[in-house]
């Protein structure tokens, strides 16, 4: 499937994989900040903001696939720096697992390299089919807006916490149910870090509720040479609540290897 995308700048490429349940404007400082040195590719995921429906399950290697169909269909033959965000984060260990020739660069944020717990999958499907039951993203808003921010950023940030709630409400409850099947079922990459050999750049929230600092921290120790970044005052979301941080060490790991 060739996926609907920001397409930024000439230079380098980087590969923006938004999380869930967001869609590919939570990158839109990042774009911002890096299309000036570097084409910046940002796609909706399938049934997301722009980009076609489809039947199914929507898992992480499909996702992967599809970004990888987009590349082809941009003309993109050399290699790129593939990023991603929680699920983004999951779709990028399919896309390199899957398209690693294409891999010249990670960028690991606020995501987890393990699978889903039974009980964490459990919970996926109650919440797809409590979505597909009243066909409004709602649920998905109310059980998740709460996890995604950091206490600084709800108090003193609330125009950004709405900001992102009303773009949420925007989303296809149908694609978000598929989605949160595929998340469910996603392989547990814990046993590919090691054999990461590409520059890494991981980077997490000091008040993330979702992933702890301990386990991204863990994460980076799997990968040799990793680079971690620990945002302090920031949630799950660091690329919004911390944008200028976060563009700072994009940038910084993106010259070191342009380099």
């Amino acid at each position: 499937m060739i996926l609907a995308c920001d397409d930024r700048g000439t230079g380098p490429v980087v590969v923006l994989i938004h999380g869930f349940p967001l869609d590919r404007s939570m990158w839109a400082a990042q774009v911002e900040a890096l299309a000036r040195d570097h084409r910046v590719i940002a796609p909706d995921l399938r049934g997301i903001g722009d980009s076609p429906m489809a039947d199914g399950v929507f898992d992480v290697d499909t996702l992967a696939d599809d970004v990888n169909e987009t590349l082809d269909s941009l003309g993109v033959a050399g290699q790129a720096v593939v990023g991603g965000l929680s699920m983004g984060g999951y779709v990028a260990f399919s896309f390199l697992a899957r398209h690693g020739a294409r891999v010249r660069g990670l960028v690991l944020l606020n995501t987890r390299a393990g699978g889903d717990s039974p009980a964490a999958a459990e919970g996926r499907e109650k919440l797809a089919a409590e979505l597909e039951a009243k066909d409004s993203v709602e649920p998905v808003v109310q059980a998740m807006i709460p996890k995604l921010f950091a206490p600084k950023t709800f108090a003193e940030l609330p125009e950004l916490v709405e900001a992102v709630r009303e773009r949420a409400l925007r989303l296809n409850p149908r694609a978000l149910a598929s989605t949160l099947r595929g998340l469910a079922i996603r392989p547990d990459r814990t046993g590919m870090l090691g054999s990461i050999r590409v520059p890494t750049l991981i980077i997490g929230g000091a008040d993330d509720q979702v992933i702890p600092r301990d386990e991204i921290c863990a994460m980076a120790n799997g990968i040799s040479g990793a680079e971690v970044r620990i945002i302090p005052d920031a949630g799950h979301l660091t690329p919004i609540e911390a944008s200028e941080t976060v563009n700072k060490h994009l940038s910084m790991f993106l010259s070191r290897m342009d380099a």
